[in-house]
């Protein structure tokens, strides 16, 4: 089905969704590893694993705003190539990472130069995609996202029971490096027609001002808040609490990658026509009673149900969100849009990892973490209410069911 309705997109979305297929094998093939890399061996503790996450987040957070003035000057592509290219050499590094120190360094190389991919990425799906179909856009590239998700933990337990861990960021390494090829032979330049105008970081952060926009940001912000415990805290609670086997860990990544494969579409049809104030608040709900829901688990089924619950959440609120920041974005400053919003979350995540790898390293009962995070989530629900007044009916219920737009309509790519 997917592929199908593939064909009737521009080229551009067709290179972005087979480069996010590529990319996230290998991000699939280490994060749900990384963790438990640094604390089994390089043999650093919860709090030192904590900082660096946070110092991978913050790192970038300049870099998304970079990213997204460079996609407004110079180009999507440029951008695009740029981070690819970086980010295959830095995963590289990981291999040679010995103590907390060299960890840290390489943490804060590969997220300055990765970040800044995501800006351009988004900003190049408004470029080339309809209003009334950036919903379904943006979900079929979570799709392609999430069928590398489903083959790298699989293929990631294997390495790592044949072998070892730090073989893994070999394998990531070069398959960043055929997305990066792919790209340069492939992709082509959607950006508009240069406005003249000076894009300056005083600038970027002026968005802020942009009320409606700024509210949303901060809304996500939470999400991501609490959302960055699966790839922080989870891994090591699974694994030394539940006593969960790493190559199952992998599995639950898998498991909720394929539901996204299968499920993304078929949601996002149900929920583009409804009020998106209310989907966001839906998907929000669901995740935080999965999160919540953990402190029950026991063991890997059990655990692999609660992940099941968070998906579905994640399913929602990620077939809306970023159509909503799309369409809240300038034609002139998307990129820049794109970028803050990606700043705004990025800080969310990386204050959340360091904040669960804290709570993990001090509470004695540690299965209480998840009532803290869920409880986190269901008391910022009632931010949803407002945000619905200030964008407006217009941008909270689209009107009319949204129609194929045949490809003369779509703008030309050059």
């Amino acid at each position: 089905m997917v592929f199908e309705e593939l064909r009737a997109y521009p080229r551009a979305f067709k290179v972005l969704f087979a480069s996010a297929l590529i990319e996230n094998t290998a991000f699939g093939l280490i994060i749900p590893f990384l963790v438990l890399y640094m604390k089994n061996d390089i043999k650093i503790g919860e709090v030192l694993i904590g900082v660096v996450l946070m110092g991978y987040t913050l790192s970038g957070i300049p870099a998304m705003i970079l990213g997204g003035i460079l996609a407004d000057k110079i180009g999507r592509r440029f951008v695009l190539l740029t981070s690819l290219g970086l980010m295959s050499l830095a995963i590289l590094m990981y291999f040679f990472a010995f103590d907390f120190y060299s960890l840290f360094a390489i943490a804060l190389i590969d997220s300055f130069v990765g970040t800044m991919y995501m800006p351009a990425a988004n900003a190049m799906v408004a470029d080339v995609i309809p209003s009334e179909q950036r919903p379904k856009a943006f979900s079929m590239l979570r799709i392609g996202w999430n069928v590398g998700i489903v083959f790298g933990p699989v293929a990631g337990g294997i390495i790592v029971a044949a072998s070892s861990m730090k073989i893994l960021f070999v394998f990531g390494a070069a398959i960043l490096f055929c997305a990066f090829i792919m790209n340069l032979l492939f992709i082509p330049e959607t950006k508009p027609k240069d406005t003249g105008e000076t894009i300056t970081f005083r600038k970027v952060l002026a968005v802020a001002s942009d009320k409606p926009f700024f509210f949303l940001c901060a809304l996500t912000c939470v999400f991501w808040f609490f959302f960055s415990q699966w790839m922080s805290v989870l891994p090591i609670y699974s694994t030394e609490t539940l006593g969960i086997k790493v190559y199952e860990f992998g599995l639950l990544f898998a498991v909720s990658a394929i539901m996204v494969v299968l499920f993304q579409i078929p949601v996002t049809s149900r929920t583009e026509l409804r009020r998106r104030s209310a989907v966001l608040l839906l998907g929000q709900l669901i995740g935080s009673l999965g999160f919540g829901l953990i402190f029950l688990a026991w063991d890997f089924f059990s655990l692999l149900a609660c992940i099941m619950v968070i998906t579905i959440g994640e399913l929602v609120y990620m077939s809306i969100v970023s159509a909503l920041i799309a369409d809240l974005s300038p034609e002139s400053r998307r990129g820049i849009y794109m970028g803050f919003s990606g700043f705004v979350q990025t800080l969310g995540t990386g204050v959340g990892f360091f904040f669960g790898m804290w709570l993990l390293s001090v509470m004695p009962e540690q299965q209480y973490i998840w009532l803290i995070f869920s409880s986190i989530g269901f008391v910022t629900l009632v931010g949803y209410l407002p945000l619905a007044k200030m964008i407006g009916p217009e941008r909270d219920k689209p009107c009319g069911h949204p129609q194929h737009i045949p490809l003369p309509a779509l703008p030309l790519e050059k």
